[in-house]
């Protein structure tokens, strides 16, 4: 059993790491979206409804944010130097609230990304605690084989 302290400030960290990167790259995507149409032509409106409807935002938008919440389960578990998914499983519960926040900021999203934003971080910190875990027990082992 892992008695290590549970880092608050890692937690934090991780956090905004992932609100800060996935906003970033959400407004490059915007503008990448944005090149290819003639934005004049529309009004404000009809931008916001053609974005709506846009897959390449709804497809970019969905794997910004899987990729970020990968990488920063990864970060705060090698971060805390732990060799347990602990730290991973919290900043799930945190992006799953998140989520929350999302789903009534959001609610003209379909049905899937609104179900994707309660089930999704937790099988993705998951993936990246265990790439941090099996990238330090691999280190390990190589330092072990060595001393032999």
């Amino acid at each position: 059993m892992n008695t290590q302290p549970l880092s608050v400030k890692s937690l934090v960290i991780a956090f905004l790491m992932y609100v800060v990167t996935t906003v970033i790259l959400a407004v490059v995507l915007s503008v990448f979206w944005q090149s290819g149409i003639d934005t004049s032509a529309y009004s404000q409106q009809q931008l916001i409804d053609m974005a709506a409807q846009s897959k390449l935002l709804t497809v970019g938008s969905m794997v910004i944010g899987s990729t970020m919440a990968v990488i920063c389960a990864y970060f705060i578990t090698r971060r805390t130097g732990s060799d347990s998914y602990k730290h991973a499983k919290y900043f799930a519960g945190i992006l799953t609230l998140y989520g929350i926040l999302g789903i009534f900021l959001h609610p003209e999203h379909h049905v899937i990304q609104q179900a994707a934003k309660l089930l999704a971080p937790l099988p993705l910190c998951l993936l990246g605690a265990w790439f941090a875990i099996a990238k330090t027990n691999n280190k390990h082992d190589k330092i072990s084989h060595e001393a032999c």
